[in-house]
């Protein structure tokens, strides 16, 4: 699974931007304040739906623009999809693939899956070791939501729900 082309209009710094992309490594190369982290961002967006460096989608559009658009080809099992994206501030967003309505903008999640390591995550290499076992037990949750609230112990977890 890659992206093949991302397309974007009043997404942060771009007024309009085109990428193609490759299967394999891709490597952004500029100075600072270029717009190289926005590109990671839009196609982390496309991945979630959220950014991993603002809370609300207000600041994804460019300033003085009534919208953003984000559009990506994801090349996935041989087959091409294009999600797109508009991003509405302060309205609600909407989603498009392959050039159909989406019932819901959350209904493009999975098409594709990234992960994403950006420099605030060195505090759980570099940090203090709560840190990291609070991310794991986040992370235990996400998949075994039947695990909130057990408190391990010396002899295991001292609540008594299950699975605990």
């Amino acid at each position: 699974m890659y992206v093949s082309h991302l397309q974007l209009a009043d997404f942060r710094s771009y007024e309009t931007a085109q990428l193609r992309l490759e299967p394999g490594v891709s490597v952004f190369v500029g100075s600072n304040g270029q717009g190289k982290t926005n590109l990671v961002e839009a196609i982390g967006y496309v991945a979630s739906l959220s950014s991993h460096r603002v809370s609300s989608d207000t600041p994804l559009v460019r300033q003085g623009a009534p919208r953003a658009i984000v559009s990506a080809k994801v090349v996935r099992d041989g087959r091409d999809m294009l999600v797109d994206l508009e991003i509405n501030p302060g309205r609600a967003n909407r989603a498009r693939v392959n050039r159909g309505a989406a019932g819901r903008p959350r209904d493009v999640l999975g098409i594709l899956r990234t992960v994403l390591f950006a420099p605030e995550d060195l505090a759980l290499v570099k940090g203090d070791p709560g840190e990291r076992r609070r991310f794991l037990d986040d992370l235990l949750v996400a998949r075994a939501p039947g695990w909130r609230g057990c408190a391990p112990t010396t002899s295991g977890c001292s609540s008594s729900a299950t699975p605990c």
